[in-house]
């Protein structure tokens, strides 16, 4: 009995042996394959370049197709109103004209060559031009509004980027710890110390994590893709995005919106300066009725026999508007009306500006204390996940309490990570409501 208990000794020693050796070889070509990995994406990321969030928002503004085409409009707002200001002075044409007179007893020609100068004196009266420099100064605002436009559609795909990178970090790690974990478990079942259903419940857990990692990377891929495009680039894996090291931003919360800040918000505004434009409309309509000035010089060559011969005109003449059948106060009427639809909609607008500053700090408000809240919550489930994995080797708990213990610590780092993502986008949803685009330049 003696040599029998200890040859079943020995047979387990070398079992054991054995299942080292091999769980060392797997290791070390683990390893092997991790550092060929790590070698293959460092070449590529060397590819690649790093931009920090003012980069990103640099590049898209420089290859916006809506900035492009807000420069051309401004562009040809600025000829329409060299036009305007051009006719301010006389027009000046010229007129020839050659005709034959065929009379009974004989025939003769008749040509002249005129010049008429016809002056609108309405225009340079009423500064007709100053409604194309208003509407100048509202696609300026519109360019300006486009901006921040952009500037939050890229920050908002670009934290999405950072946040997913981030999560792959933690549920990588997570995975790894689950894969070392399923072969201690391998050990310790072929020893007999465990049931393979301990094995099972944590290949499963390793199976949804990987399958969750799966549809992270497919949204993380997307917002990049998005940013690629957006920032005129060809491929996503052009650049990389840089992982923001500074403590999140604190910013003051005032509890009421300053009625400044909200006449002079791009949305607003855009809407003060149509409103002003559409006012000074009426300019048109009362240098529509006041006088056309003609003056007409030309010289006419007169081949009549029986007349004087040839001679010079002069004219000067006058088209003066007396009547219109109320037309002009209908005209007026219907600027005041459009003009008070625009002051109805700058109101509107000025009333959801309100609420979304409303809605942002209180957002603000509420993710630093769930910021504040998570910290104690993620110490509290470091020492669970501490105490359930020596309870579970010391046989004092199961394998689904150590794997759901680890489970809960994994869910509040990713609860974490997500919040401090959703405290940044608002903090900087804050920024561009306030129109304070540069302190966007201050995260690094």
């Amino acid at each position: 009995m003696l040599l029998n208990k200890q040859y079943f000794f020995s047979t387990k020693r070398q079992k054991r042996m054995k299942t080292f050796a091999g769980l060392t070889y797997r290791l070390i070509l683990a390893c092997l394959v991790f550092l060929l990995t790590s070698v293959i994406l460092t070449a590529q990321n060397n590819n690649s370049a790093v931009l920090s969030l003012n980069d990103c928002i640099t590049r898209a503004i420089q290859n916006s197709y809506r900035l492009q085409t807000d420069s051309l409009l401004s562009k040809s707002l600025q000829m329409v109103l060299k036009q305007e200001r051009s006719a301010y002075y006389p027009q000046i044409s010229a007129n020839a004209w050659a005709s034959g007179l065929f009379l009974s007893p004989y025939t003769f020609g008749q040509h002249y060559l005129q010049a008429v100068a016809d002056w609108d004196l309405g225009k340079p009266l009423k500064k007709t031009a100053e409604i194309q420099q208003k509407q100048i100064e509202q696609q300026q605002v519109l360019s300006q509004q486009d901006r921040l436009e952009i500037a939050s559609v890229i920050t908002g795909l670009y934290l999405d980027v950072l946040q997913n990178q981030l999560e792959m970090q933690i549920l990588h790690a997570r995975l790894d710890y689950l894969n070392k974990h399923i072969e201690i478990l391998n050990m310790m079942w072929q020893a007999g110390t465990i049931q393979q259903l301990d094995i099972l419940q944590t290949r499963s857990t390793a199976n949804n994590l990987q399958e969750e990692m799966l549809q992270k990377e497919l949204s993380g891929k997307q917002a990049k893709y998005a940013m690629s495009r957006i920032m005129g680039l060809n491929s996503p894996d052009e650049f990389l995005v840089n992982t923001i090291t500074m403590p999140l931003p604190a910013t003051d919360i005032i509890e009421k919106v300053p009625d400044i800040w909200l006449q002079n918000h791009p949305q607003t505004l855009v809407l003060q300066k149509k409103y002003e434009k559409e006012l000074l409309m009426k300019k048109n309509i009362e240098a529509s009725y006041l006088p056309h000035l003609q003056m007409i010089s030309g010289y006419t060559f007169d081949g009549d026999p029986t007349g004087d011969g040839n001679y010079i005109l002069l004219g000067l003449g006058a088209t003066i508007p007396i009547y219109s059948w109320k037309r002009k106060e209908y005209q007026l009427n219907e600027i005041d009306f459009a003009a008070g639809a625009i002051q109805t909609q700058k109101k509107n607008a000025e009333r959801d500006l309100s609420i979304r500053f409303d809605q942002v700090a209180a957002q603000i408000r509420q993710f630093k204390k769930i910021i504040d809240f998570q910290k104690v919550k993620l110490q509290n489930d470091r020492e669970a996940a501490k105490v359930a994995e020596l309870n579970y080797q010391s046989g004092l708990a199961t394998n689904l309490d150590f794997l759901t213990a680890q489970q809960k610590l994994t869910e509040t780092k990713l609860n974490i990570n997500s919040i401090n993502n959703q405290y940044l986008k608002s903090v900087v949803a804050f920024w561009l409501l306030t129109n304070q685009i540069e302190k966007i330049k201050d995260i690094k």
